[in-house]
């Protein structure tokens, strides 16, 4: 007796690989998009807190240096975007700002890094006073339908980085 084949299932191998291959590439469109997220997360703290070490070693300078060079030197908000590498073209409503701690903010649970009141200049830090760079700016995924759900319904995520050294000063 001959054994009876089945009949092929033509065409049940395109739909099934649209499927499986449409869930794969989100998958990884996903690791690729968090990736890049942590890389500029990973970048910007190293900036901040290479930034706000500068800053400490140059308290000496005058109160413009933020922002204009002295004697050839870079200025902080130069220094920072050169230690970013590029990264900071990435960030939309990239801004950074340079300021002194207020210390009985720094020791709160959790700490908070804010000016320190009557907004002195940041060179204005006395010895082992904090000086703080912060970076802030959105992010912007290159696929915003990813994050749309856990942002709230926003198409950015917004990013608030910060660092201090003690001043030197």
């Amino acid at each position: 007796m001959r054994r009876r084949r089945s009949p092929r299932r033509s065409g049940a191998t395109l739909p099934e690989t649209a499927l499986v291959l449409g869930a794969f590439l989100m998958f990884l469109m996903g690791i690729f998009e968090y990736s890049r997220f942590l890389m500029i997360l990973h970048v910007g703290n190293n900036a901040a807190r290479s930034g706000a070490r500068y800053a400490s070693v140059n308290v000496d300078k005058p109160v413009n240096f933020n922002t204009v060079p002295d004697n050839g030197q870079l200025c902080i908000h130069d220094f920072v975007r050169a230690e970013m590498g590029g990264v900071d073209t990435i960030i939309d409503s990239f801004s950074l700002s340079v300021f002194p701690c207020d210390n009985a903010q720094l020791f709160a649970d959790p700490p908070v890094i804010v000016t320190k009141s009557g907004s002195p200049a940041w060179n204005d830090a006395s010895f082992t006073e904090r000086i703080a760079v912060r970076i802030s700016g959105n992010y912007r995924p290159i696929l915003p339908g990813f994050v749309f759900f856990y942002t709230g319904g926003s198409d950015v995520v917004p990013l608030n980085i910060a660092a201090t050294a003690s001043s030197e000063g």
